[in-house]
């Protein structure tokens, strides 16, 4: 399987279940892949799947990726729409700090 095959086979063992459906056992082989991804820096960032029946084999290229393009940047003059910010007030003792 790979260097990411450590990650990969801790998501098989703690999420197989017996009688799984088609669209759970690719999810669950999906998940696996990302596991290895994210663990292991060498291991790319595409998932492909293939699927094999009794009938027929399909091959799913490019199923998912962790490259994510359309993350949104928050600029600085928006920032008040996403976070509050509270003033604190000192209501103690002042805390020693070593120099």
């Amino acid at each position: 399987m790979g260097s990411g095959s450590l990650a990969a086979m801790s998501v098989f063992e703690t999420q197989w279940k017996a009688n799984l459906t088609r669209d759970e056992a690719v999810k669950l082989a999906s998940d696996a892949i990302f596991a290895g991804i994210f663990n292991d820096l060498g291991s790319g960032s595409n998932v492909d799947v293939a699927i094999i029946t009794q009938d027929k084999t399909e091959l799913k290229r490019g199923f998912a990726t962790t490259a994510v393009f359309n993350e949104k940047i928050i600029k600085k003059n928006e920032i008040g729409r996403y976070v509050s910010v509270t003033e604190v007030t000192s209501t103690g003792e002042a805390m020693e700090v070593d120099s």
